[in-house]
């Protein structure tokens, strides 16, 4: 493709929200009149919310994975993300036929599946390097109540970054779910890493995996890994624009798409 575009990975935990938001980034740049397509990667999803330009369903069918190998539902997922990358040169025919601007990755629910396996990745890179990447990685806030829970969800957000090597941003989903002392918490948190070690402590005899919660803080905070955390809800639209001015300022490209 002689044209370069911009793709938008949707990643996180299974119930993170990955592909309600892939919904509502489709009509954001939709109602913008901008050239946006959808990439599904998930080949075990059944209903999807949007219809997807591109849908590794097409190639492959979990059902007949399921049967003619004799695997269960992990095994089959395993190994139609192993086939989908044998079909990574089909994959990029479909993404240069349709010569889209912007181009957003549904992945799939598992995080492991995609961020872990030598096939996840190979797919994103080859995918990343004939465009400009980016990365949203999706934080379910129940998952993070506990200052344990959240330190250790960055750190998986930390390793993803690693083991993908795309540029990313950290947002905490379903922010109309979350009472507003949570989402200071969990703010405070992100912005105060002494804030977070502070908490963990606060209960008393520091057990294990308090300790191993602050070292995981510590380490993040050598690097420099803490930084900001966006709250979006993608059914409500809340900061949608916010989120998209940061990958706006990632690419580094043109500042009018709000005009």
């Amino acid at each position: 493709m002689s044209q370069r575009y911009y793709t938008i990975f949707m990643l996180g935990t299974a119930g993170s929200g990955k592909t309600v938001l892939t919904r509502t980034l489709l009509d954001w740049f939709s109602e913008k009149k901008l050239n946006v397509a959808t990439l599904n990667l998930d080949a075990g999803v059944k209903r999807l919310p949007y219809n997807p330009d591109i849908d590794v369903r097409d190639m492959v069918s979990i059902d007949n994975l399921t049967e003619k190998l004799n695997l269960g539902p992990n095994g089959a997922m395993i190994a139609s993300m192993d086939l989908i990358a044998t079909k990574i040169a089909e994959l990029k025919d479909e993404i240069d036929y349709i010569r889209p601007e912007y181009l957003l990755i549904d992945t799939p629910g598992q995080i492991e599946l995609f961020a872990y396996r030598s096939s996840g990745r190979l797919i994103s890179s080859i995918i990343a390097e004939e465009s400009q990447p980016v990365s949203i990685f999706l934080i379910d806030p129940s998952l993070v109540l506990r200052p344990e829970g959240f330190s250790s969800i960055l750190l998986l957000s930390v390793s993803v970054a690693f083991q993908l090597s795309l540029p990313q941003l950290v947002s905490i989903s379903k922010q109309d779910i979350i009472e507003k002392e949570q989402m200071e918490r969990l703010e405070s948190w992100m912005d105060s890493p002494d804030t977070l070690i502070s908490d963990i402590q606060s209960s008393g005899q520091v057990s294990l995996s308090q300790q191993l919660g602050i070292s995981i803080i510590e380490i993040l905070e050598q690097y420099k890994m803490t930084g900001e955390l966006i709250p979006i809800s993608a059914s409500t639209g809340y900061n949608i624009d916010t989120i998209i001015g940061l990958m706006e300022r990632e690419w580094g490209v043109r500042d009018d798409f709000y005009e």
